[in-house]
């Protein structure tokens, strides 16, 4: 009688943990240490090699685990921006403060995600760029969600008043490009400034940008 294919076999639980379990725990510790790994040495010098001596894992479950550096890059910074999501949310839902005090907590939520743990920042913001074509079209994607969520918070809180449609998605991604140069900088070292006053910077830039429309008959 043939032997059954190893592949067709049931996984069996190992010291009481399934083995979808320990393969989420090895994906989990990867990730991890991507974010060690590509937030502290980078990721032009940071190795598989290095990011498995961080997980404690060999790369036989990288591997199994990522095609390459490239795709965990990618999930480390997909998960960032989740964990960004996460935070403005709750921020996002009573828009009937003002839009400089909706403003200035979600920008408040959104710089904590970020500085609170300056390797994400790093690694959204500076180690994501210049990857490659492909890379560089995904990570764009990914900072459009952050611009689309702004874009349709300023026209939830402006109602009738907001401007036309194109005005507004102008308005968004220039104010999520000011952001992320603050951002960039702040990380860096290039400007000195308390993140309270960063953010009320920016809280008060939207709250005077959000209004403002291309149309010459516009108030």
């Amino acid at each position: 009688m043939p032997t059954p294919s190893t592949d067709r076999l049931p996984s069996r639980p190992w010291r009481g943990v399934s083995a979808d379990d320990r393969v989420a725990d090895r994906r989990e510790r990867l990730l991890q240490a991507g974010l060690e790994v590509f937030g502290t040495v980078g990721y032009a010098g940071g190795t598989v090699a290095d990011v498995c001596a961080t997980a404690g894992l060999t790369r036989r479950y990288f591997y199994a685990a990522f095609a390459n550096r490239e795709a965990l890059l990618l999930a480390v910074a997909e998960r960032i921006v989740d964990d960004a999501f996460a935070a403005l949310a709750p921020e996002l839902r009573d828009l009937d403060r003002g839009v400089e005090a909706v403003a200035r907590d979600a920008f408040g939520a959104f710089v904590a995600a970020l500085v609170d743990d300056p390797r994400r920042a790093r690694v959204l913001l500076v180690e994501t760029v210049g990857v490659g074509p492909e890379f560089e079209e995904r990570r764009r994607e990914l900072l459009r969600r952050l611009s689309d969520l702004f874009r349709d918070a300023g026209r939830a809180i402006l109602g009738d008043a907001a401007p036309p449609p194109l005005d507004t998605e102008l308005t968004a991604r220039a104010l999520m490009g000011a952001a992320i140069e603050l951002l960039v900088a702040h990380v860096r070292g290039e400007i000195v400034v308390e993140r309270a006053q960063l953010v009320a910077h920016l809280s008060r830039i939207f709250d005077r940008a959000a209004p403002v429309t291309s149309t010459p008959e516009a108030p």
